[in-house]
């Protein structure tokens, strides 16, 4: 009996293969918990966002004609306390156009864009979107009336 084989029988280890799918259970659960705190902690540097308060002036605007006009918008920003935010832009849009900027030291942004008024069309309306770190978005729609010629009412 010189050719014999040799037969090898494995161990079994129960409680290992029982354990795997639980170690992988908690692992998954652990890691995205983990991936969801660094992802906003990345987005959101700021666990409670503050609330700004904008002021936008001119409030009406007269325009001439229906031919593109540019126009020019002074935005300020403040934080809730009153202080001038600097650093957050603003998006004045609508009529066809759009402009941005970004507040000063003093939290003013002057916005420039190119409106326009079509013919049988006397009044129009623009939006504004204003963003900061730490600080809650404002978008606000219609908060500036446009009107052509002198039908202001």
């Amino acid at each position: 009996m010189k050719n014999r084989k040799k037969i090898h029988y494995f161990m079994k280890n129960e409680s290992a293969v029982l354990g795997l799918p639980m170690r992988l259970t908690v692992s998954l659960i652990i890691g995205s918990i983990a991936l969801i705190a660094i992802l906003s902690t990345i987005l959101n540097p700021c666990l409670f966002p503050h609330r700004m308060l904008i002021t936008i002036s001119p409030q009406v605007t007269i325009v001439q004609g229906s031919d593109p006009e540019n126009v020019s918008f002074i935005v300020f920003v403040n934080d809730s306390d009153g202080f001038p935010l600097s650093g957050a832009s603003a998006i004045v849009k609508g009529l066809g156009g759009a402009g941005s900027g970004v507040s000063d030291n003093e939290g003013k942004t002057v916005v420039n864009l190119e409106i326009q008024l079509e013919n049988g069309i006397y009044e129009g309306y623009l939006d504004i979107s204003v963003r900061a770190a730490c600080h809650v978005p404002f978008e606000y729609q219609a908060i500036v009336k446009v009107v052509k010629g002198n039908r202001l009412k």
